[in-house]
């Protein structure tokens, strides 16, 4: 590819991406949806294009979106853009394995989440946690309210809202406790959405890349549980040797267990609920699961996968 033919193709990519800074601001509920996408253009330019081209497409479109919009903003949508499409694009043109591009993407999201919360309350003084609350107490206020009209239809409402506020309570000091997984899960979820996108983006403009797979074929080394029970068993040795709060430390290390192997558990239960009933029981299931509150059997099973292949008994060939 010339040099000129590669500038042209950075110039479209962060006129594209400028689009989807300025849409992000401006469009309310659409605006959210673009803004977990913003990698997308970065990760497909990498694949195409220099990492200098790459850099100073992003650099135009950061400065172009914030005239529209405010520098704060576009630094910090174009950051997240840069930080996160730059290293996953880079892996992918590596042909590293899809789990390590997703490690990647993973690691440059939680930097660039942790980055622009420091600043946010460094300039505003406005904390995630403040926001948080804050929501909560909008949500008390509105239950409130609708408690006094009902009480004037004459229904009664007594300890309802003394009910919600304790709910409120119990939540807001969870969130408090597993706020640095829940920041670290949020990057995974992140990356894993760009990665699963950008896929499907270049398959469309024919770009040689891995394939992502099946979700029913999703495997974890097994070294990743071995690192599981490790962490667990640091988590508890840790607090019980008093450097840190316990309770902090077990409660974020067993969040992100749950969460990193129900991935696997949920594609166990797809692989078997596929072959057998088809995809759209096998999904009909995993929801039904989630929403009954199984997610922590879903992850003992995803666990116990990766440690010795459930997978592995079913493909077994029968004895005749």
């Amino acid at each position: 590819m010339n040099k000129t033919r590669q500038i042209t193709e950075a110039g479209l990519f962060a006129a594209l991406l400028t689009v989807l800074i300025i849409g992000t601001f401006y469009i309310p509920v659409i605006g959210s949806v673009t803004a977990l996408f913003l990698p997308v253009p970065i990760i497909v330019l990498t694949m195409k294009n220099k990492p200098l081209y790459v850099l100073m497409a992003a650099i135009a479109s950061i400065i172009i979106s914030g005239l529209v919009v405010t520098f704060i903003s576009s630094i910090s949508l174009g950051g997240i853009a840069l930080v996160v499409g730059l290293p996953m694009g880079l892996s992918m043109k590596k042909k590293n394995s899809n789990l390590t591009t997703l490690l990647v993407g993973s690691l440059g999201a939680a930097a660039s989440f942790i980055a622009i919360f420091t600043v946010m309350e460094w300039l505003t003084g406005i904390t995630l946690l403040g926001m948080v609350e804050e929501s909560f107490k909008i949500s008390l206020d509105l239950q409130a309210g609708l408690n006094s009209a009902a009480d004037g239809l004459g229904m009664s409402t007594a300890g309802s809202i003394e009910e919600v506020q304790k709910m409120f309570d119990q939540m807001l000091y969870l969130m408090k406790l597993i706020m640095p997984a829940l920041v670290l899960i949020m990057s995974f979820f992140y990356g894993a959405v760009n990665q699963a996108f950008s896929v499907q983006v270049m398959k469309r403009m024919k770009i040689d890349h891995v394939a992502l797979g099946q979700f029913d074929e999703f495997k974890y080394p097994k070294h990743l549980a071995y690192g599981g029970m490790g962490m667990m068993v640091l988590a508890y040795l840790i607090g019980y040797l008093g450097y840190a709060d316990s309770e902090l430390i077990i409660a974020n290390f067993t969040y992100l267990f749950l969460m990193v192997f129900a991935v696997q558990g949920m594609s166990l239960i797809y692989y078997y609920m596929k072959k057998r009933s088809g995809k759209a029981l096998g999904i009909a299931v995993i929801v039904i699961l989630l929403l009954l509150g199984f997610m922590q059997y879903i992850s003992f099973l995803g666990f116990f996968d990766v440690m010795i292949d459930l997978r592995k008994i079913d493909k077994k060939p029968k004895a005749q």
